[in-house]
């Protein structure tokens, strides 16, 4: 089980609260009759349809560009958001935190039917794969976000992701815990590329890379400068974080990041200074807004609130800070090097992204989440098992299984793959409401070693894109 944080007294705290679960499902939308993406013109008439059908939802519209980039609502305390991603013929639902992996899957098979009906009479598919069947890193087609505007001022290579999906979980992390969380996470990338690759048909042809989502973030990362590709590489750190303060030093020393409201508005800070220089200046710094002009600009409170965006790795943890939190001791924690316990007594609102799952076929939404979940629930055995095997091997694994998924490894490796799925059958049991029954496909991959990789292979062997797009082209 994982340790329950330290009470004030020293003691155990009380239990926590059954740890949450959001999906951020992206889906290729794809043209039946060409097999090719999603235009602008197409979800210029997909969004309006989508809020008329549904008055709980509004239009989503950037306040630079103008445009509208998909739908919102709000959802208890929380919010769900369907819209494009950095391709426009990506969709990706964005949707309020669950309490169960049930409940999380059918909210969003509630919001991907309505999303099917809505595409049928456009022409189009929701596809379940991790990248376009023909369009390929297309400029033209990429979102015309107002924050995209800042990244493309430090972002190399940003068109490549025009293609490409994911499915992406995020679960309830208590401070304490969340450094070891985001080191299990991460470095299981490789057996959650080997269990969900499903991207192996791209431009009209198979690829080398039975997760051809993978390849790209690879060969970006060998093509951009080695300061970039470290916060953009969508794969595991070159060691486990020994403690929380090593990943905060680690992201706030980035030159990757924006001074923003959730991705809105915002600028850039000017002269190379990292997070770190920047809160730490005595005077204000420079930077340009979006609308491009110089500006001069000091730390504000809520930047601490905001900079966990600013990183894209196989893992990431995402948090706030208390009303305690005062930017003078924010800056007294760094300079002394004790910024990681003074997270543990002042964040807030954490959780941990894992970043590393394939598109799930239709009906099987839930493995991603519910092997993340399971994971946690169990961290120090997985944190145990993690470390039977050298970090090095584990990132190994993810380029290993981005090619050949479950094709080639061993039965050693096969074994440690079945270890970690009983773990989290256990750790979901131990929560009481049946969640362990969304790892059955998983084990049902494993038992046969087929990824949903394989099965796209055997489509598009059978009859092409039109196959590919009648076998994993819809929802439930």
């Amino acid at each position: 089980m994982s340790r329950p944080a330290p009470g004030r007294d020293g003691g155990a705290a009380a239990p926590a609260p059954r740890r949450r679960i959001g999906l951020e499902l992206e889906f290729p939308v794809v043209a039946r009759a060409t097999g090719r993406g999603m235009d602008h013109a197409t979800a210029a008439e997909l969004w309006p349809a989508f809020a008329a059908r549904d008055a709980s939802w509004t239009l989503a519209r950037e306040e630079v560009t103008g445009i509208t980039v998909g739908v919102t609502r709000p959802h208890g305390e929380f919010a769900d958001h369907v819209n494009t991603d950095t391709g426009i013929c990506t969709v990706e639902l964005s949707l309020a935190p669950a309490e169960t992996v049930g409940q999380a899957v059918a909210d969003a098979h509630a919001v991907l039917r309505d999303l099917r009906g809505l595409l049928d009479p456009l022409g189009h598919t929701v596809l379940s794969a991790g990248i376009q069947p023909r369009t390929w890193f297309d400029a033209a087609r990429k979102t015309r976000k107002d924050w995209y505007l800042l990244l493309a001022r430090r972002w190399h290579y940003h068109h490549w992701f025009v293609p490409i999906a994911s499915h992406q979980v995020s679960v309830d992390v208590a401070p304490h815990e969340a450094a070891r969380a985001v080191n299990v996470l991460g470095g299981f990338a490789g057996v959650f590329t080997a269990l969900t690759a499903g991207s192996p048909i791209a431009r009209g042809r198979i690829q080398p890379w039975k997760e051809t989502r993978n390849w790209v973030w690879h060969e970006r990362s060998r093509r951009v400068p080695a300061e970039e590709a470290r916060y953009t590489s969508n794969t595991l750190p070159a060691a486990p974080y020994p403690d929380i303060g090593a990943y905060i030093e680690h992201y706030w020393a980035s030159h990757l990041y924006f001074l923003t409201n959730r991705k809105s508005g915002g600028c850039e800070v000017l002269g190379g200074a990292s997070f770190r220089d920047f809160l730490l200046s005595p005077e204000p710094v420079p930077a340009r807004p979006l609308t491009g002009e110089r500006i001069m600009v000091t730390p504000e409170r809520n930047m601490l609130d905001r900079i966990h965006q600013y990183g894209w790795p196989a893992a990431k943890l995402h948090y706030g800070f208390d009303a305690g939190t005062h930017l003078d001791d924010v800056r007294t924690a760094l300079a002394r090097g004790r910024i990681g316990p003074y997270f543990e007594e002042h964040a807030v609102d954490c959780y941990v992204e894992n970043r590393t799952s394939g598109v799930a076929p239709p009906g099987e939404e839930g493995v991603a989440a519910a092997l993340t979940l399971g994971l946690v629930e169990r961290l120090d055995e997985a944190e145990a098992l993690l470390h039977k095997v050298p970090w090095d091997d584990w990132r190994t694994l993810w380029i290993r299984a981005s090619r050949h998924g479950l094709e080639a490894e061993d039965a050693g490796s096969l074994a440690r793959i079945r270890e970690l799925l009983e773990l989290a059958a256990d750790g979901l049991r131990a929560r009481g409401v049946g969640e362990e029954a969304h790892l059955a496909p998983l084990f049902i991959r494993l038992a046969r070693r087929e990824t949903p990789a394989d099965r796209m292979l055997a489509a598009f062997r059978e009859g092409g894109v039109p196959r590919l797009l009648d076998v994993f082209g819809h929802t439930p």
